[in-house]
């Protein structure tokens, strides 16, 4: 009776180990003091009635690079026969208080804190053991797109009247011009139920990080963890959540306008509590009034690929700047490496070295998934996208409804637009970029081909 019906599984589990870590997502070195709230890792499997497929786990973690991806990629598809590795796909929340796994970032912990490397296996097969689990429970059941709204993303970058721009600029001063980019309030999402109706999760994707906690010394979601909290509810406890981060490499949860006057600084864990009312709000919208009836058995394809992008190279000017920063940094002697000074020395080093391992027209290869799930489509890209590309996909795509997800398969830094790295700053200076505007352009045209062309035939 159900044999043509997508089959939908999910499963749940925490990545959060029981003692200390090395939090990431700041220059400086924090030791967690303690768990505010559990950081998870969550999996949607899918499968076609054709044997189409797909493992999507989305992670409460900063980022993951891709030998970390390969790595939960390899152990799901050792435990799945027949699974296609490259169709599993790992997604991170860039969450600012999850553990690192990334050697040589900070120095060696102390002996009762969790070291990179032992996190890294811890999170490899806590990963492979949910991405299988959901597939394992996979049954026959409904997909239900819908559209809801909540303000959780604001552009975060200052531009003023001498053609400069800042992060977290400030919009008082008499030079200020504009908000360099967008917003964008939209939610969209992807219910599952099964075949009663009965709801049983939802793929939710916003244009914002949750990163209000960042700089604090504990293991925190964000919002996301409250907000799973509130979903769960209102739909019962088995409904789970796949958050996504959409195209938001320039946005955050704070209004730049308001920030500090008529509207409080949304830092800290009351701070996830209210952008979580939000988010829940806007999720619960998109249910009431904005699914769109589907079949149970809708168009399920899905493509991987690999996209080769022109690589950003310095100009001799830049290289210079770097190399008088280095020689600023470390004119006292070395500085404490848990320092911000460390930090940004650590970071510009690497920079400079890989600039210096550059061949002639270098090329950077970005892993990708596309998927069309009905009248629904997914483009993946391993960038802190600009909201703007994000929105050039989804306009320019064929689909009713498109979900841009960054920082998936991989870590390749931010992918500013050309007026952002005219204006210049943090997100959009070579030190934090690998690949620019142009590259940006192109990373678009070949996302609307492979996505259009999981439309061009039912």
């Amino acid at each position: 009776m159900h044999r043509d019906a997508l089959a939908i599984g999910w499963a749940q589990g925490s990545i959060t180990p029981d003692q200390p870590v090395n939090l990431f997502g700041m220059f400086n070195e924090r030791i967690s003091t303690h768990v505010e709230e559990p950081c998870t890792v969550t999996a949607l499997a899918l499968e076609g009635a054709d044997g189409e497929h797909a493992v999507w786990l989305s992670c409460d973690l900063v980022s993951a690079a891709l030998d970390v991806v390969q790595d939960v990629r390899q152990g799901v598809a050792e435990r799945i026969p027949g699974l296609d590795a490259d169709k599993v796909l790992v997604s991170c929340t860039h969450t600012h208080n999850a553990p690192n796994f990334r050697e040589g970032v900070f120095p060696i912990p102390p002996p009762e804190v969790m070291t990179p490397k032992a996190y890294r296996a811890f999170f490899v097969a806590r990963s492979t053991e949910v991405a299988v689990r959901a597939w394992e429970s996979r049954s026959p059941g409904r997909v239900e797109p819908a559209l809801g709204h909540a303000v959780l993303g604001w552009c975060r970058r200052a531009v003023y009247a001498d053609g400069t721009g800042q992060m977290y600029g400030s919009t008082q001063r008499q030079d200020f011009v504009k908000i360099e980019g967008p917003m964008d309030p939209g939610i969209e999402l992807l219910f599952t139920c099964d075949m009663a109706g009965r709801p049983t999760g939802a793929l939710v994707s916003v244009a914002c990080t949750p990163q209000t906690c960042m700089g604090q010394n504990f293991v925190s979601p964000g919002f996301w963890g409250p907000a799973r909290r509130g979903l769960r509810a209102h739909f019962g406890d088995g409904f789970t959540v796949l958050a996504v981060t959409g195209a938001a490499g320039d946005q955050c949860p704070d209004d730049l306008i308001r920030w500090g006057r008529s509207e409080p600084k949304l830092r800290g864990v009351d701070a996830c509590a209210r952008l979580a009312r939000r988010l829940t709000q806007g999720v619960l919208e998109g249910y009431e009034a904005g699914r769109r009836d589907m079949a149970a058995a809708p168009v399920f394809r899905h493509t991987h690929a690999v996209i080769d992008l022109p690589a950003y190279v310095m100009t001799g000017e830049q290289v210079a700047h770097y190399e008088s920063l280095v020689a600023s940094l470390t004119a006292d002697g070395e500085p404490d490496p848990s320092s911000w000074d460390g930090g940004t020395l650590l970071r510009a080093r690497r920079h400079l070295e890989r600039h210096a391992t550059m061949g002639p027209e270098p090329m950077i290869a970005v892993d990708c998934n596309f998927l069309r799930i009905g009248d629904l489509a997914v483009a993946t890209s391993p960038f802190e996208l600009y909201l703007e590309y994000g929105q050039r996909i989804k306009a320019r795509c064929a689909a009713t409804q498109t979900i841009a997800a960054e920082l998936t398969n991989d870590v390749q830094s931010y992918l500013p637009t050309a007026e952002a790295l005219a204006h210049g700053h943090y997100s959009a200076m070579p030190s934090n970029i690998r690949v620019g505007p142009d590259g940006g352009d192109q990373l678009v045209a070949r996302s609307i081909e492979h996505l259009n062309a999981l439309f061009d035939t039912e």
